[in-house]
């Protein structure tokens, strides 16, 4: 079969055209680019840095005022708005929230004779949060820029006719804990967070962490475009007065400020000692001819919580809270 140049030719020019139809153009590439930059800025520390964090970060709690923290690596107006986002978080949690708590508890005992008692035990959490739109007035008194980009902001809400700020957020949370010979555990935690200027313009962020407490993955972003963190690590200050050595295990500021902070949080909600808790047995506990043991039954928590944070210390590179939680009422359902 013979070839022709021109019929090569003209079967390049087709490809190369729809080529150059599916290819990002300059001007795609360019508002991809820059949307990223909105959100997105890079910082450079030197290896081995510590950031001393102002002393305000570190008040007693103040009724109204409470502290916003941005994730690391962002543009500084983008970070301000993301910081105002979470202090409004915040704020909403200590004026009191509604907390709906469901867990499933599966444990059993075998023990036959001569041996070891194997016990399992699997626990399976679910939460949410969820604040209604909230519209208050706002002042910022404290900020403050990391050199790893954080916006630390330090905000009092009022009481006041006009409205600088809108806001709602809903938060997930999900634990599953197993012990089979060996003790394991997941979490994952979402947040989602919209604001706005009354009532123009609006913003949307989320914050995922998942995996472990002590380990835990972060996926952060703002409209849709991902936080990008550093790969390095951040590292800050002892601070100077230094609490009880009783505390309990701090959570490792290496990821950062906020990721910190809400694992803390995360952490003093599993842990709490609620007491409207509604039982509910599934299943009868048996015991069989081996010594065995089944129990398998539901708690459900539905309450109004007030929450309030408190930040310690900082030691080993490891943050301290102390969340203050207020159980104000048992929510009846029809």
């Amino acid at each position: 079969m013979k070839c022709d140049l021109s019929d090569i030719r003209h079967s390049w020019v087709v490809i190369f055209m729809i080529l150059l139809f599916f290819s990002p153009t300059d001007e795609m590439s360019a508002q991809v680019a820059s949307a990223d930059t909105v959100y997105n800025h890079f910082y450079d520390w030197v290896a081995g840095h510590r950031e001393a964090l102002p002393e305000w970060v570190f008040a007693p709690r103040q009724q109204d005022r409470v502290i916003g923290v941005s994730d690391p690596c962002m543009n500084p107006e983008a970070a301000r708005i993301q910081a105002l986002q979470r202090a409004a978080y915040l704020y909403s949690l200590q004026q009191g929230v509604h907390l709906n708590l469901l867990s499933d508890v599966f444990s059993s005992t075998d023990t036959a004779v001569n041996t070891y008692e194997d016990e399992r035990n699997k626990i399976l959490t679910l939460g949410v949060i969820e604040q209604t739109v909230r519209r208050e007035a706002y002042r910022i008194e404290e900020e403050y820029t990391s050199a790893y980009g954080e916006k630390f902001i330090q905000v009092s809400f009022m009481q006041a006719d006009s409205c600088d700020l809108s806001y709602h957020s809903v938060s997930e949370l999900m634990f599953l804990f197993t012990k089979e010979r060996v003790e394991e555990e997941e979490i994952k935690f979402n947040l989602l967070l919209e604001s706005g200027n009354c009532p123009e313009e609006s913003f949307q962020s989320r914050f995922q962490m998942k995996g472990t407490l002590m380990s835990p993955c972060i996926l952060s972003c703002m409209n849709g475009v991902p936080i990008r963190p550093s790969q390095k690590g951040y590292w800050y200050e002892d601070t100077l007065c230094v609490q009880s050595k009783e505390s309990v295990d701090g959570i490792e500021l290496k990821g950062g400020f906020w990721s910190a902070y809400m694992a803390s949080f995360v952490k003093s909600l599993l842990l709490y000692p609620f007491s409207n808790v509604d039982v509910r047995r599934v299943s009868d506990e048996f015991n069989g001819g081996n010594k065995s043991s089944r129990a398998l039954y539901r708690e459900k928590i539905v309450t109004f919580l007030s929450i309030s944070p408190f930040v310690k210390e900082i030691r080993n590179n490891r943050l301290y809270m102390d969340w203050q939680i207020t159980e104000q009422q048992k929510i009846n359902e029809k």
